[in-house]
């Protein structure tokens, strides 16, 4: 039986939570990956890709980003003067990632042709970043720390990445929209099956309600 996927994103406020939690002394690119099987299993990876200061704490081992709520491994790679740290973490089932902010979910839809055809399968992927941002930015702070101007010039060259895999085929995935910017999702076949890829400037995460 192939099932057939249908992904949406959909996003809350002005940055990423993730990208919240982290120190202003470097600039990065943020990547996330999550991959399911056709049990349910799979991991959830972050990474992040840094130099100077930043690349310095990443290469001393420092995380960046400590998941509060699941085991994770962390392992460091250097290449030139770039450092990138990836922390990851396994998970039975998705109902067992538990991640701050965010939250992923799998909603079986059903079998097509009276029960014989495909089963269809929605993912959904919110990040409440509006909380994030209150709970991580002090409020004083908040209007010149993170204006668009700052945000453009600190991360202009820096992208954040979102990629999925799964199993099965890919009947739609949705443009990711924040402000007036489109990350249209890039499909493409992979070993587990089908892999979704957004992408965007890292600033545009800054700008959602600025």
């Amino acid at each position: 039986m192939t099932e057939r996927i249908s992904l949406a994103k959909r996003w809350s406020g002005a940055a990423l939570a993730l990208f919240l939690l982290l120190p202003l002394s470097g600039c990065f690119d943020l990547a996330q990956r999550l991959s399911i099987d056709r049990s349910g299993a799979g991991g959830y990876e972050i990474a992040i890709t840094a130099n100077g200061l930043l690349g310095e704490a990443l290469k001393n081992n420092r995380a960046a980003i400590a998941p509060k709520h699941n085991a994770a491994k962390t392992q460091v790679l250097s290449r030139g003067d770039h450092v990138t740290q990836t922390t990851a973490i396994r998970f039975k089932s998705l109902s067992d990632l538990h991640l701050s902010n965010e939250s992923i979910s799998l909603t079986d839809r059903g079998a097509s042709w009276f029960g014989l055809g495909p089963s269809h399968v929605t993912f959904r992927r919110t990040v409440l970043v509006d909380r994030a941002r209150r709970e991580n930015i002090p409020k004083s702070g908040e209007a010149d720390r993170f204006g668009s101007d700052l945000a453009q010039t600190m991360f202009g060259d820096h992208s954040y990445v979102f990629t999925v895999s799964v199993p099965g085929s890919v009947d739609y995935a949705s443009p990711l929209r924040i402000g007036r910017s489109v990350s249209k999702p890039q499909i493409r076949a992979s070993d587990l099956g089908q892999t979704v890829t957004w992408r965007l400037p890292l600033y545009t995460l800054l700008q959602a309600k600025l």
